[in-house]
């Protein structure tokens, strides 16, 4: 037959269960000074674990702002690249390789060379880019971001007085150097 609990059956069971629960007494430390070291590196932790936290989503926030800034700089440095006129060539190609950085400064510094200012002195070339949009293709970091860019140039000669215009999608690998965003390379897609 079951028996009915009394006060003093439940008042055996709570001190047995709490008595279970509470953190044992140590080399004579009382259980009050073991619980508040508990509660300390408890704290401790929990703070490391926070403060890891909001360095990746500050590192995060970073990466986003990379990425815009970068579109930014494609939308002002693409055109300044890719425009010239034969009548101001030299000043417009300097232009052009100030918007660049690393080893595609000597690239496009030997495409300008070599096929460039021959081509538009001598066909009277006028050409214009625009970027029609951009967008963040993957980001390298926080100091390099490619973007893949729509464009369109429209260009005149000596044999085509009317503009010929045409459009393109690129790459463009955007680098920071110190406080600008600069053109690094860029591959036709």
């Amino acid at each position: 037959m079951i028996r009915p609990v009394t006060k003093k059956d439940a008042g055996v069971l709570v001190r047995s269960l709490f008595a279970s629960l509470s953190v044992p007494t140590v080399a004579g430390r009382p259980r009050r000074r073991r619980l508040v070291m508990l509660v300390g590196v408890l704290t401790v932790v929990l703070a490391g674990a926070a403060g890891a936290a909001a360095w990746r989503v500050d590192r995060l926030d970073d990466r986003d702002s990379a990425g815009v800034e970068a579109v930014a700089a494609v939308r002002e440095r693409v055109p300044l690249l890719l425009s010239y006129r034969y009548a101001t060539l030299e000043e417009d190609l300097d232009t052009a390789l100030d918007q660049t950085a690393g080893d595609f400064t000597d690239e496009y510094g030997d495409l300008i060379d070599d096929v460039v200012r021959s081509a538009a002195t001598d066909r009277r070339i006028i050409t214009e880019a625009n970027v029609n949009a951009a967008g963040v293709v993957s980001i390298e970091g926080d100091d390099e971001v490619v973007v893949l860019v729509f464009l369109t140039q429209s260009t005149t000669s000596r044999n085509t007085p009317d503009p010929a215009i045409s459009g393109s999608r690129v790459e463009v690998t955007m680098r920071r150097v110190g406080s600008d965003w600069l053109i690094a390379g860029l591959e036709t897609r």
